[in-house]
């Protein structure tokens, strides 16, 4: 039986860093700090800085590891990428509208759901923008 180290952290995309505090916490194991933070940042350098990952880490008794990313959920991107705009209505009265800009719903589409024909997967966050009242600006 082995004695693996199981570690979960988080952090942002293309951010890891092997100063303190992940240098410190993957160095006290025994870790190369450089390694880790240069696998980390290759692999998810194409997705926006802001995204906050859980990462997933073990770390084997020879001190060697493996990763894994657990994606951000839709409505956390979402939540993200929103934009409020204050709009006058006939009467005066402002109201606030949500809105995502169309580009950022295509790079989302492609992140999520890689594997689905274009139009479907936009249809699908469409759709989420649709319930949750926010709009899209083209």
């Amino acid at each position: 039986m082995t004695n693996n180290i199981r570690l979960t952290i988080y952090i942002k995309a293309g951010q890891a860093e092997s100063g303190p505090p992940l240098g410190t916490i993957l160095g006290n194991i025994g870790v190369q700090t450089v390694k880790f933070c240069k696998e980390f940042n290759e692999y998810t350098k194409e997705l926006p800085l802001y995204f906050l990952l859980k990462v997933k880490i073990i770390i084997n008794e020879t001190k060697n590891f493996t990763f894994s990313v657990e994606q951000p959920s839709i409505g956390f991107i979402i939540s993200l990428l929103k934009k409020e705009e204050k709009i006058k209505k006939k009467d005066g009265t402002e109201i606030i509208v949500y809105y995502i800009a169309f580009e950022d719903i295509v790079k989302l589409a492609k992140f999520k759901f890689p594997l689905y024909n274009l139009n479907r997967s936009i249809n699908i966050i469409k759709g989420i923008l649709y319930s949750s009242k926010i709009k899209i600006k083209i």
